[in-house]
């Protein structure tokens, strides 16, 4: 290709390349180098199955690299894009198929719908549930009455009422003697969450735990365990709700160290995008019976015994690594938290060995040698990695060398990028009397894993919900409430502030409240958008100085934001000067006004978030926009939402306008950052789709697949890494 397109042809003939350009470098030069490479465009190995590519008449990499620099057609750039854009949505689908095929390869407990139970509960609400509510609950029942472990995504615009659907199971859950827990993104919505289900469980003997990171609650009661303020005291308090609760309710907290649950069948994870997987996976192994060990048991005396196998040396090897991880944050070496654990131990008086030759035996006889990073009181291996996440393949190896050792616990610690994640596997060979009771399984058989829903209220087109989440199935709550009534929302210039201050002073006088967003917590002069600590003042001081005024934002300590937001609640603050951090779940039903200042900073969905923290009592309700940019781009956007208040709708719009990383938060995980597929091709989705899903199925481990096998593990790590 180099060769072909020689002196200005490719500046000046047929299709020329546009790019981004950094600072410093022209479209000329970056299309005279990229001419000059192209050439190595043909040693890129082809990672794609050469039967898809048949079967799709997809072009080969190397030809669609060279096309969609240089085509010489319009047909030539379509075909080019076409191959590029279905490897970056194959790879998503191989990665959800592959976790959907170890969700089936797993057992749940099935948790028995009590029909008669739930139609009492359903009618003591203070609102009838929708048709989309019931489609919904019914939906998610069926699922977690079955042996396998359900893995669905509810999604429902803002103030659709997926918390009631999701306690209708969490009710199930507990009335059937397991344990459901719920966690949200925030302490603010898991405080309201546990307010919430208190109040719509009153009339149940249902244990309620809160557990956040500031605070240990229980709807019961919790001795004087809640009296000390010691780390010692917080430890057992969390631990004595974990494991006398029937709903636990909270934050990440859930998922740090020592947190283990009793019995868990349902997890629920609030604000499903706002987790990623990793953080998934660690709440539903938080188990007491350890993923991938060699028995799982109904027996009461046998989970107990696991339970308590070597509890006081795990908990000190935990402590151990979260103080190092304290200490020296994460990203080093594997090698220095190996060095660092060493010191740890000899401090804390833990006999260990390092790199111990383990002899591996099978029929008794020796088939290879292990050396572990640390052996533990010549009881429990500890293995230490340093990779983006744990995957199959470290699982298994832990779990061949314990099985083929003399030993009974197994710890695999991971220093990743995000936190520590830390899984134990045990393998257990005494037989007990009830041996029938026992359920023998391997990493390839079938584990059980709790019952998963994940809920957003972020709302995500069918399409999207395909590209991420294609190992859940969906459920959609697309009605509100009957009663409600629709926000008045109106872009304010800003020669009317005045009056719009007027009218909130109005609302006030009336009884209501009022939110007021900004986009920064601080001043900026380069950005030149308001600030939280600006408009507080200016609120305070000058328009509103007869008023109580709350400011909320992320630098302020948890308790103090609890009690800003307890005083809102309880109408004390009239007006509350916020970040986006109200943006999930608040729920203050006598607020009545939304005022969003640079609104132009913000998405379509996110502006949506925003107005429904409003409007969600009987009181007409308003959403004023004021922005500082006045473009026709800028003001065609926003009246889009003026327009609109279908939360879906006006997610794909902002998908045109903006695109998914911008509208959903580019700090935000799980979403996919795609370089050339359009979300809204949902035909070129299906069918990677379709062909992941006959790979997995007849080639799970992707053993006749190298080539696919090397470029999925390259492009996990990436997107972990991300």
């Amino acid at each position: 290709m180099a060769g072909k397109q020689g002196g200005n042809a490719i500046h000046t003939q047929g299709f020329v390349p546009n790019y981004h350009l950094t600072a410093n470098i022209t479209q000329k030069q970056l299309r005279f180098l990229i001419n000059q490479i192209i050439i190595l465009a043909k040693q890129i190995p082809d990672w794609l199955p050469e039967e898809i590519k048949r079967n799709l008449h997809l072009l080969d990499l190397k030809k669609a690299v060279a096309k969609i620099h240089f085509p010489k057609t319009k047909t030539e750039i379509e075909t080019a894009r076409r191959r590029l854009a279905f490897d970056e949505l194959f790879l998503i689908q191989l990665q959800s198929q592959l976790i959907k095929k170890e969700l089936e390869a797993s057992q749940a407990e099935p948790i028995p719908f009590l029909e008669e139970v739930t139609k009492n509960f359903v009618s003591s609400l203070p609102w009838p549930l929708t048709n989309a509510q019931r489609k919904a609950a019914w939906e998610i029942l069926k699922d977690i009455a079955k042996n396998k472990p359900m893995s669905r995504l509810l999604s429902g615009d803002v103030g659709s009422g997926k918390t009631v659907v999701a306690l209708i199971a969490m009710l199930n859950a507990a009335l059937n003697n397991f344990q459901a827990v719920l966690m949200a993104p925030t302490e603010i919505l898991a405080h309201q969450h546990y307010g919430t289900i208190c109040q719509l469980l009153s009339n149940f003997n249902i244990k309620i735990g809160l557990i956040t990171g500031s605070e240990k609650r229980a709807n019961y009661e919790l001795g004087i365990i809640n009296k000390e303020k010691n780390a010692k005291s917080e430890k057992h308090n969390s631990l004595f709700i974990i494991h006398n609760s029937d709903i636990i309710i909270g934050t990440h907290a859930l998922i740090q160290e020592k947190v283990e649950f009793k019995n868990l069948a349902l997890a629920i994870i609030d604000e499903q995008h706002r987790f990623g997987v990793n953080q998934r996976a660690a709440l539903i192994s938080r188990t007491t019976a350890d993923n991938g060990g060699p028995m799982r048991t109904n027996s009461k005396e046998a989970k107990e015994e696991n339970k308590l196998l070597y509890e006081e040396i795990t908990y000190k090897i935990r402590g151990a690594i979260f103080n190092i991880k304290k200490q020296l944050d994460l990203g080093h070496k594997e090698v220095i938290y190996q060095k660092a654990l060493e010191k740890e131990f000899e401090k804390i008086g833990l006999s260990f060995e390092k790199e111990k030759s383990i002899e591996i035996k099978y029929d008794n006889k020796k088939i290879g040698t292990y050396r572990p990073d640390f052996v533990i009181d010549d009881k429990v291996v500890l293995e230490i990695k340093k990779l983006p996440f744990i995957g199959k393949f470290e699982k298994e190896q832990v779990w061949h060398y314990l099985k083929g050792s003399k030993y009974q616990l197994a710890i695999l610690a991971n220093f990743a990028r995000d936190d520590v994640r830390i899984e134990r596997f045990i393998n257990t060979h005494k037989t007990s009397q009830s041996e029938s009771a026992l359920v023998r399984i391997g990493p390839h058989k079938s584990v059980l894993s709790p019952h998963l829903l994940s809920m957003t209220a972020t709302p995500i087109p069918r399409s999207l919900a395909l590209a991420l989440y294609g190992d859940l199935d969906l459920s959609i709550i697309n009605q509100m409430p009957k009663g409600r009534k629709q926000i008045l929302t109106k872009i304010v210039p800003e020669e009317k502030r005045i009056e719009a201050y007027n009218f909130i002073k109005q609302q006030i006088d009336a009884g209501r409240q009022v939110f007021v967003i900004c986009p920064l917590i601080d001043p900026s002069d380069k950005l030149g958008v308001k600030s939280v600590k600006q408009e507080f003042e200016k609120l305070d001081k000058q328009i509103f100085p007869d008023l109580k005024i709350g400011i909320l934002h992320g630098q302020i300590k948890p308790a103090d934001k609890e009690k800003v937001m307890q005083d809102f609640l309880d109408n004390k603050i009239k007006i509350l000067v916020a970040t986006s951090v109200v943006e999930v779940g608040v729920d203050v039903p006598n607020a009545t006004t939304m005022m969003i200042e640079g609104a132009e900073r913000f998405g379509l969905a996110q502006l949506h978030q925003f107005r429904g923290r409003v409007g969600r009592a009987e009181h007409q309700s308003y959403c004023f926009l004021f922005t500082e940019n006045s473009s026709d781009k800028t003001l065609k956007r926003l009246q889009a939402l003026t327009n609109c208040h279908d939360g879906f709708a006006l997610a794909k719009m902002d998908l045109k306008f903006r695109g998914a990383g911008e509208i959903y938060g580019t700090a935000q995980k799980g979403f996919p950052e795609l370089k050339i597929a359009s979300l809204f091709d949902y035909k070129l989705m299906k069918e990677a789709q379709e062909e992941a899903i006959k790979i997995i199925g007849k080639d799970p481990d992707l053993k006749n697949y190298p080539l696919l096998a090397e470029k999925l593990g390259d492009w996990e790590k990436r997107v972990h890494s991300e």
